[in-house]
């Protein structure tokens, strides 16, 4: 893909994952103004994210038959609308409801810009570019969490989501000036050929988890504001959003994904070793106070991320022509987690506890290295 257009997709990845997250570090301070509780607050988080989990399988199946450029600039363009409207502040009602419109665009640009980027280039070039993808991904995800935090402390949470408005605008303009289509093969797909490609074992336990390990991080980041609030009720916003800067180790793990693979000596065992470190991760939070958190985050998000460059690139890797339906599936299963981990694992939290939590979210990492031993098919590099 040439430089132009490479640079217009990282940039709206970016601006569609700041979207995404803009909320999160927000969630406390929302909640007091609303007089919400937390399970009405990870709504907010939970309604972009049920789209997220149902919507890439037609939105893949879309992807056979229409102009990917076209679906990425009408998405964009409801997105910048809905987000202009969040910018005025609606109360919580509205404020959900738009939330969730944006949900319904979300898997429409993300399905066309991770196909856009798997296709463009050729074969050859696949898992270069979508790790390229992901490293957007990440850094959108970070950008949204943080400066939304900032600019809240400098000015008011409005002013963070109009920033994100202006931001979309940009990049619904610039969807209109990509040069190529990437269009993946036409013809008419049928449901038997998604349950036939979902039920190879390969699939099968990559599908799997890609959605334990997305359960797992949406959980721990869409709770962990309550939960520092709850350590220091006077936590400024900032802080809240800073503590997600260990997330950018992200960016380097998507680069250098390739290499893990070949130090380690395959995707299989590239996928146990971040299963180990997503565990430690996630263990470390259950140390007290708010300051190791900062800390934590970094092997958390490093374990996590190793897990999604290296499983998402091998599954493209192994489809060669239904690129549209693959991704669709993944970012399915990965979203559905997201969308469950968003929102149930609160009730353990507010019921139970903290470190019940934790052990919760250990268990389910647990499985998840399970899955990665036994993953088959794993060519080595």
């Amino acid at each position: 893909m040439g430089i132009r257009n490479l640079t217009i997709v990282v940039f709206c990845t970016t601006v569609g994952f700041a979207i995404l997250y803009t909320t999160q570090p927000l969630l406390p301070l929302l909640a007091e103004q609303w007089n919400r509780p937390i399970s009405d607050m990870a709504l907010l988080t939970t309604a972009t994210m049920i789209p997220l989990a149902l919507g890439p399988l037609l939105y893949g199946y879309v992807l056979e038959h229409v102009s990917t450029k076209h679906m990425l600039t009408a998405s964009f363009s409801v997105l910048t609308l809905a987000q202009f409207a969040l910018a005025f502040g609606p109360e919580y009602p509205v404020f959900l409801l738009l939330r969730t419109i944006q949900g319904l665009m979300l898997p429409a640009a993300f399905t066309a810009l991770m196909t856009y980027s798997s296709a463009a280039g050729g074969q050859l070039r696949t898992r270069k570019n979508i790790t390229k993808y992901i490293a957007a991904t990440i850094f959108g995800g970070y950008c949204g969490r943080v400066l939304s935090g900032l600019l809240t402390d400098l000015h008011s949470w409005q002013a963070a989501f109009l920033f994100w408005a202006v931001a979309a605008l940009i990049a619904t303009w610039l969807t209109t000036r990509l040069a190529s289509d990437p269009r993946i093969r036409l013809g008419k797909v049928h449901l038997a050929e998604i349950r036939e490609l979902a039920r190879r074992p390969v699939y099968a336990e990559g599908l799997a988890s890609a959605f334990l390990l997305f359960f797992v991080f949406a959980a721990m980041l869409n709770f962990l504001p309550f939960h520092m609030r709850d350590n220091d009720p006077d936590i400024s916003q900032s802080a809240i959003a800073l503590v997600y800067t260990g997330y950018l180790i992200g960016i380097v793990i998507a680069l250098a994904s390739l290499r893990l693979v070949h130090w380690f000596g395959g995707e299989r065992r590239t996928l146990v070793a971040g299963s180990l470190i997503y565990l430690a991760g996630t263990a470390a939070y259950a140390l007290p106070g708010n300051q190791l958190a900062y800390l934590s985050m970094l092997i958390f998000a490093a374990g996590m991320f190793t897990l999604h460059s290296v499983l998402s690139a091998f599954l493209n890797h192994l489809e060669t022509e239904r690129k549209g339906l693959i991704n669709g599936l993944y970012v399915s299963a990965y979203y559905s987690g997201g969308a469950l981990g968003s929102y149930f694992p609160g009730f353990i939290y507010q019921g139970i506890g903290w470190s019940a939590f934790i052990a919760f979210l250990l268990l389910l990492l647990a499985v998840l290295t399970i899955l990665s031993l036994i993953l088959r098919h794993a060519p080595e590099p």
